[in-house]
This record gives C-alpha cells, structure tokens and sequence, in this order.
C-alpha cells in the first residue's frame, strides 16, 4: 500500500496536496504495522514471561529474527517515504532503498558511521525512533533468550 501510493502519486501528479495527502497515508499506514508489530513483541514476552510452552529455543530464534527484520522493513520504508517527500531528507543526494536499508541497520545497531545522516524535522524523529526500537528489542530479545535458556537448563 505504502509503495503503491508513493509510486502512483508522486511521478505522475506534482499537485503538492496530493503528494501531501500521500506521504500522510503512507506514514499512518506504517505507524499501524509498526503498532501492530510492537502489539506481537508484547504476546511473545507475555508468553515467554508465563513460561508457557509456545516458545522453546528452538523456534524463538526464528520469530526474533523475523521480528528484528521486519522491524528494518517497516522503518526503511518509512525514511524511503521521508526521502521521497522530503527532497533533502538525508545529507546524500541520491539514496536508494538499499543504501537506506543500510542506514537502517547501522542506526538500528547503534553503529552509526556517519556517513548518510537525516537532515530534516522527520527524518530525525525516524533515527529516534530507530534508536528506541532497537535498544527495546535488542534488550527484550536478549532477555527472552535468557530465559528459555535459563528454563531449558534446568
């Protein structure tokens, strides 16, 4: 959805409230799933914290790993949509998803090199928002292993 109304609206109509009323929608649409996902990490440590046996060690990898990528998905097509919005959004001219996506991780991993770095009012409110995501699951995930890890041990 989110790419259809970036790629439909913005090379066809140059109408600013239409591109407007896009980059709207697409942010309101991501800001559901990425709700919906913050929702889904909720019931995994519910679960993992009532030590019921939804989750074991070995199917817990795969949906955190699930989860974190998704995670990525979501806030690199959230600065994609900022990048096409915002002309200047980043301090590199021409982006293009993948160079986002790595912008992504390294902010996600906390790294960040420096080397593309927002520039606009909401490109700098999605790094925070990258930072958060990923000191909550970073934290939430290490813990969820320790403890089915601790449970498994004994």
């Amino acid at each position: 959805i989110n790419l259809g109304l970036v790629y439909i609206t913005y090379p066809f109509d140059t109408t600013f409230f239409i591109q407007t009323i896009a980059f709207i929608l697409s942010c309101i649409n991501l800001f559901i799933c990425y709700i919906l996902l913050l929702n889904t990490l909720r019931f995994i440590l519910k679960n993992i914290l009532s030590y019921t046996n939804i989750f074991n060690h070995h199917n817990l990898w795969k949906v955190a790993l699930l989860i974190i990528f998704t995670f990525l998905s979501i806030l690199t097509l959230c600065c994609y949509i900022g990048n096409i919005y915002y002309p200047n959004a980043y301090s590199v001219d021409t982006l293009t998803i993948f160079d986002l996506f790595y912008y992504v991780v390294i902010t996600f991993g906390t790294i960040g090199y420096g080397d593309i770095s927002p520039t606009c009012m909401y490109t700098k409110a999605i790094a925070i928002l990258i930072v958060f995501t990923s000191i909550g699951c970073i934290s939430i995930m290490l813990s969820s292993f320790l403890s089915v890890t601790h449970e498994k041990d004994e």
